[in-house]
């Protein structure tokens, strides 16, 4: 089996390819503002490395957000334009369900997954100690976090920065934060390696949280 995943979905750009169900390449790279410039020809480099033709890849996995409007757009038409013309299997996957169910199965608290969105704002979901999803993907402000994020019952994780942290920690509660350096497309590939079950998604629909876009679950 080989899978090519990649993730344009914030300002780090991530891509893993798998070669024969084996890890062959994997790359995190600042883009940003620049997807439409670098992108294609990173993911078209990362193949010759992997010694691979894009006729030689099974699937193509791109990230539908939660993230960046024009990110994921350009993702999501560089997989299509990559993957039609070969009549490649194309899905799929949130970034929410990455995160998830990349922590182990022992935790009995609610798990509240975190992605920076724009300027102070955040992405998060809650999830129950089962890794079942409570709620719809939302967004708070780093001025108004919700209340629910002190109960000592919760564990937090994903995108977790010294700003976040801070805010959390000012009411003096003994939470647990998970903080990893985490490459969404890096994860991707090793869930699959372990034959963790993740939701792959056919649609390719993008996840618009912010009411001004469309909004797609």
């Amino acid at each position: 089996m080989n899978i090519l995943a990649f993730d344009t979905s914030t300002k780090k750009f991530s891509i893993s390819i798998l070669k024969n169900n084996k890890l062959v390449l994997n790359l995190s790279k600042i883009l940003d503002k620049t997807y439409s410039k670098f992108l294609i020809p990173i993911i078209k480099d990362s193949l010759k490395k992997s010694k691979l033709n894009i006729k030689n890849i099974d699937t193509i996995l791109v990230s539908l957000g939660p993230g960046s409007f024009t990110g994921i757009r350009m993702g999501i038409a560089a997989a299509k334009g990559l993957a039609l013309p070969h009549k490649i299997n194309i899905s799929g996957f949130n970034n929410m369900d990455i995160l998830v169910n990349s922590i182990d199965n022992c935790i009995s608290k609610k798990i509240i997954t975190i992605i920076k969105s724009k300027k102070n704002d955040y992405y998060y979901q809650i999830f129950n100690s089962k890794k079942k999803p409570l709620k719809k993907i939302s967004f708070f402000s780093i001025d108004d976090l919700p209340n629910f994020f002190f109960n000592e019952n919760v564990v937090f994780l994903g995108d977790l920065d010294l700003n976040f942290i801070k805010e959390i920690k000012k009411k003096g509660k003994k939470i647990i934060f998970y903080k990893r350096k985490f490459s969404n497309a890096r994860t991707l590939i090793d869930l699959i390696q372990n034959k963790k079950n993740i939701n792959k998604i056919k649609s390719l629909d993008p996840v618009y949280v912010y009411s001004h876009y469309a909004k797609k679950y």
